[in-house]
């Protein structure tokens, strides 16, 4: 198999095909959360397909190939859904603290609901599983000859858009399911058992201590002296 096609002269703007990645309508709820992964994920693809523009105009195909490479767009997909599940721990974790808070509850056992690292390593995956589509288009890429090579570049970049809103779904559905360990976090009380117990002990020792004192019960030969310097002073 031959070395594939140089790719042509010109890149067409990667923007229009980014769709809702640059033009997300009205963000809220999880969009606003993940608004700066967004944002950056952006960046990294036209920064990318501006070294591409610059291999172009330079006469390097090899270095334009390479500057949108499926590696590359592994590797931007990859950054992405890390940094998505970073801002989604982060904001799990804000919430358990400010349940544990109201609740009263210890921070040693709030920090037992926290999302551990292996959560954190579940959590990138189930974001990043839904790019599917993006990675193959982006293997098509490096196979993609002559005229076909910027046209396969744009449907990488298509894909790209599904793959944001696979992973903004994934999200919600993280908070979704972390929602009843919150709440849980939330309606914790702190067991009643131990004070009942003590104010029980205390009590029955200031009884005991009255029936002594009053004459009522026989007052131990180890506490004697202390009941006969009360008495002096009554």
């Amino acid at each position: 198999m031959g070395a594939p096609v140089s790719p042509p002269r010109s890149l067409p703007e990667l923007g229009p095909a980014l769709g809702r990645l640059v033009h997300p309508g009205t963000a809220g709820g999880i969009d606003a959360l993940l608004a700066p992964v967004r944002m950056t994920l952006v960046t990294r693809v036209l920064a990318a397909a501006g070294q591409a523009r610059e291999a172009l105009a330079a006469g390097d195909d090899a270095a334009a190939r390479q500057a949108l490479g499926a590696p590359v767009w592994a590797a931007l997909w990859d950054k992405a859904a890390e940094e998505a599940a970073a801002l989604l721990i982060q904001r799990l974790d804000e919430r358990i603290t400010a349940a544990a808070v109201a609740a009263r509850m210890p921070a040693w056992r709030a920090e037992r609901h926290r999302v551990t690292a292996a959560e954190h390593r579940a959590i990138h995956a189930r974001l990043g599983s839904g790019a599917g589509a993006l990675l193959r288009a982006a293997g098509e890429i490096d196979h993609a000859a002559g005229p076909r090579w910027a046209p396969q570049v744009l449907a990488t970049a298509r894909r790209l858009e599904s793959a944001w809103l696979a992973l903004t779904a994934a999200a919600e559905k993280e908070l979704a399911e972390w929602e009843p360990d919150i709440q849980s976090v939330a309606s914790w009380r702190r067991a009643r058992w131990p004070l009942w117990t003590f104010t029980a002990v205390l009590l029955g020792a200031a009884l005991w201590a009255g029936l002594v004192l009053g004459g009522y019960l026989p007052v131990p030969a180890a506490l004697a002296p202390v009941a006969e310097r009360i008495w002096g002073f009554l």
